[in-house]
C-alpha cells in the first residue's frame, strides 16, 4: 500500500471516533474544551447558511447536530471540572450558550445573524480563557501543543464563517465582519508556523511520517483558502464551505493523532 494512501486509511479510522469522549485526564479536558471552541464558530455557520441558501435542510440539520454536540461536551467539562474557579467559568459559559441558543430557535433573519455573530465571539474568548486556565494545571508539554493544533481547527471554521456572512452581506458595510476576518487569517498562518516548527524540532513528532502527512495537507488547504477565501472573492458559499471544511478535518485528525502520540 503506497503512504499516502495509508494514511487516507487511516484517516477513515479516526473519522467518528471520539477522542475524550470520556474525560480522563486534563489532555482530554482540554481537547474537548478547545472541541468547544470551534463548535462556537461552526454553529454560527450553520445558522446562517441554514437561513439563506436554497439547501436549507441540510444545514439545519447540521446546526441541530452541533448544537446537541456542544451542550453533550458543555456538560461533561462541566461534571469534569478540576476546581471550582473553573466550575464556575464553565457555568458563565453555559449562560452564554443559553442566550445564545434562544436566537438560534428564532426565525433566521439579518440582525439575528449578526447577534449569533457576536456571540459567537464572546464564546469563543470565553472558552479560551477556560482552556488557558487547565493548561496552566498540568505540566505535560503535550498540552500547548494540543491547544495550537485545536485552534487551528477553530479559525478554518471562523475564516469560513465570516467569508460566508460577507459574501451573503448579513451588515452591510460593516466592519465587525472585515477585521474579523483579516484577523483568523492571520491567527491560522501564525498556528501553522508554529506547528511546522513543532513537527520539524520535537522529538515525538518529527520522525511521525502522518504528522509530517497532515501539516502538507493542512499548508495546501490553507494556501487555497487564502487565495480563493477573500472580501472580494466571489467563491460560493457552499464550495467554501467544502474548501474549509476540508481544512478543519486535517486539523481534527492531526489533533487526534498528537493526542494519541503523547497518550499512548
Amino acid at each position: 500500500m503506497k503512504l499516502k494512501n495509508y494514511f487516507i486509511a487511516l484517516a477513515l479510522l479516526f473519522v467518528g471516533q471520539n477522542v475524550g469522549a470520556q474525560i480522563k485526564n486534563l489532555d482530554d479536558f482540554i481537547v474537548k474544551t478547545e472541541e468547544l471552541r470551534m463548535l462556537t464558530q461552526r454553529v454560527a455557520k450553520n445558522y446562517i447558511m441554514s437561513g439563506v441558501l436554497n439547501n436549507k435542510p441540510k444545514y439545519g440539520e447540521k446546526l441541530e447536530k452541533d448544537k446537541l454536540n456542544f451542550n453533550d461536551i458543555l456538560l461533561k467539562l462541566t461534571e469534569k471540572a478540576p476546581n471550582d474557579e473553573i466550575a464556575i467559568e464553565l457555568q458563565k459559559l453555559s449562560l452564554s450558550w443559553m442566550l445564545m441558543n434562544n436566537i438560534l430557535k428564532k426565525k433566521y433573519d439579518a440582525n439575528a445573524a449578526l447577534k449569533v455573530l457576536n456571540y459567537a465571539e464572546k464564546m469563543e474568548v470565553e472558552i479560551k480563557e477556560i482552556s488557558e486556565m487547565v493548561s496552566q494545571l498540568s505540566k505535560n508539554k503535550s498540552v500547548k501543543l494540543l491547544r495550537v493544533s485545536s485552534t487551528g481547527r477553530m479559525l478554518s471554521q471562523k475564516i469560513l464563517l465570516y467569508y460566508i456572512a460577507n459574501r451573503l452581506k448579513i451588515k452591510k458595510n460593516s466592519k465587525i465582519i472585515p477585521e474579523r476576518f483579516n484577523k483568523a487569517k492571520e491567527d491560522l498562518y501564525e498556528v501553522i508556523t508554529l506547528l511546522t516548527d513543532y513537527a520539524k524540532n520535537d522529538p515525538t513528532l518529527q520522525t511521525d511520517e502522518g504528522v509530517a502527512m497532515y501539516m502538507e495537507m493542512i499548508k495546501d488547504g490553507y494556501d487555497k483558502t487564502r487565495k480563493g477565501l477573500t472580501l472580494k472573492g466571489k467563491v460560493h458559499p457552499i464550495t467554501a464551505n467544502m474548501l474549509s471544511g476540508q481544512m478543519t478535518q486535517n486539523f481534527d485528525l492531526l489533533t487526534k493523532m498528537i493526542y494519541e502520540k503523547f497518550n499512548d
